[in-house]
C-alpha cells in the first residue's frame, strides 16, 4: 500500500475514533452513516475496493436500523 493510501486510511480511522465511536445514553446503537467527501470516496474506490464495499455495506445496514444516526 502506498504511503498516501496508508496516511488516508489512518486519518479516516482517526476520524471515526474521534467522532463516530463515542456513545451516550441518547446515541441509539452507537453508530452512524459514513459520509466521506467526494475526493475521499474516489480515492478509496480506486485504491481499496474491498474497503469501499465495507463502507457501502455499513451504510445499507445503518439505513435499516432505527438506532443508527443518518
Amino acid at each position: 500500500m502506498s504511503k498516501s493510501a496508508s496516511y488516508l486510511m489512518l486519518l479516516f480511522a482517526l476520524s471515526l475514533a474521534v467522532s463516530g465511536c463515542s456513545t451516550s445514553a441518547n446515541d441509539g446503537s452507537g453508530f452512524e452513516t459514513l459520509t466521506p467527501s467526494a475526493g475521499t470516496r474516489q480515492f478509496i474506490i480506486a485504491n481499496d475496493r474491498g474497503f469501499a464495499n465495507q463502507v457501502a455495506s455499513h451504510n445499507r445496514t445503518c439505513q435499516k436500523q432505527a438506532g443508527c444516526r443518518k
